[in-house]
């Protein structure tokens, strides 16, 4: 079928004799116009005046309030950070005395005068009673244990670090026999070392007990007082 069509760009010969236009050539004509029309509101400068529209301008106002009304959660394995509550700080000391605190001391540390004894007392001496055990003031390694020659008979020593400082301890006059450890055990802060007797150079059954800090025997007795919890 063809298509009668008049336009302004025909002869007139041509439109009076009735000419078939084919559908071809109605379609150039028409993108004529387009272009014509195109130029002419470029000219006016309309085109540079349309502003460029973003992405997703032309989503639903459905859609943008639903955007409007999300939330942020967190998923449900994130834990909340902890909140402290008010608390007591409980005092826990790694050291204790070697023997009950109120046994009798026979003999303090320093200079003293006696019959049978050291003059410049190296320690401290508890009275417990013979066969009284004796324990470890804290937890340490064995360096020494066995007969000393040297006046300390059946003797012990254990090195510790208390408060961050290397403190050495040593259980003298040991009953024979009663010695629980060996060099190069690790103990435990009240472990059993031996039991109390009157071996080498001693008048009577009893623990001396001396402090060893950075080489040099300190008074023990201030020393466990300082340190101990009691």
């Amino acid at each position: 079928m063809s298509l009668s069509f008049r336009s302004s760009f025909l002869p007139s010969s041509a439109l009076d004799s009735g000419w078939a236009l084919s559908p071809g050539f109605i379609g150039v004509i028409r993108s004529h116009r387009r272009s014509l029309v195109l130029a002419a509101i470029a000219s006016a400068g309309l085109l540079t005046s349309i502003p460029s529209l973003p992405p997703g301008a032309f989503a639903s106002e459905d859609a943008a309030a639903a955007a409007q009304g999300q939330s942020l959660t967190t998923s449900a394995g994130f834990d909340a950070l902890p909140t402290r509550d008010g608390f007591a700080m409980s005092t826990f000391s790694v050291v204790q005395w070697p023997v009950p605190a109120s046994a009798p001391i026979s003999s303090g540390f320093g200079l003293r005068e006696c019959d049978g004894c050291s003059t410049d007392h190296t320690g401290t001496d508890f009275n417990p009673g013979a066969g009284y055990p004796i324990q470890a003031i804290s937890a340490g390694i064995v360096t020494e244990a066995g007969w000393d020659s040297t006046g300390y008979g059946n003797r012990v020593v254990v090195q510790h670090v208390i408060d961050g400082t290397v403190v050495s301890s040593l259980y003298a006059h040991l009953q024979d026999d009663s010695i629980a450890v060996s060099i190069g055990d690790t103990v435990a802060r009240g472990q059993l070392l031996g039991l109390v007797g009157s071996t080498g150079q001693s008048t009577g059954a009893h623990l001396h007990l001396s402090i060893i800090v950075g080489g040099e025997m300190i008074d023990p007795y201030p020393w466990l007082v300082e340190h101990v919890n009691s």
